[in-house]
Formats: C-alpha cells, structure tokens, sequence
C-alpha cells in the first residue's frame, strides 16, 4: 500500500513539472489584481537554473533555488520510500510544514515583497 501511495505522488509530480514546463503558465492572482504573487516568476526561475545562470534565478524569483533543491530532494526521498516500500517522507515534510509554518509564511511574504518591489 505504501508502495502505491508513493507511486501516485511521485506521478502526479513529474506529471505536474512536465505540464509547467510545457504549457505556458498564467498566473491568475497577476491577472486580477495586477500584483505579483510570490510563485510569479518561478517557471523563469527555473528555467535559469536549467541553464546555471543563478543570478537570473534569484532575480526571476528569490525562491526559484531553494524550491528547486527542495523538489529535486523530494523526488530522490519519494523514489527511495517506494524502494523500500515505506511511506515516511510526506508524514516528516508535513510534519516539517507543520512546525515551521510561520518561517515559510515569512519566506513567501518576503518573495511577495521581492517580486513586487523588483518590477
């Protein structure tokens, strides 16, 4: 069973990634409102990474490196809890998300900030 939750997880991600990379992205709070969220810029973001230019990343999105070590940590973990057949690392990033939510609150304000101060 732990097996198959982790397969679905780890679907539904590449699946997510390779939809982001492929369809442009609209985000839609920018489109209502005129200002920019803190994901704003993230696909650019990204892409600089792709290309190893890290100062471009930082200025698409100040969160575009972190996220990106972050996912890439999270396929790795994923795979391994489907090799071993546990279901161990969604519990401990919740868990992680759920002791520290206020840092992440902060992180995303100061993205916010950024990313509306920058354009």
């Amino acid at each position: 069973m732990n097996r198959i939750k982790n397969g679905i997880i780890l679907i539904i991600l590449i699946v997510f990634l390779c939809f982001v990379t492929i369809m442009p992205v609209t985000c839609i709070i920018r489109k209502v409102t005129g200002i920019y969220c803190p994901a704003c810029g993230m696909t650019r973001s990204f892409e600089a990474l792709a290309h190893f230019h890290f100062l471009d990343s930082i200025y698409y999105n100040i969160l575009g490196i972190p996220l990106f070590i972050f996912i890439i940590f999270s396929l790795i973990m994923l795979v391994k809890d489907f090799i071993e057949n546990k279901f161990t690392y969604i519990s401990n990033v919740l868990n992680f998300f759920n002791k520290h939510y206020i840092s992440i609150l902060i992180l995303l304000f100061i993205s916010f900030a950024f990313n509306n101060l920058k354009w």
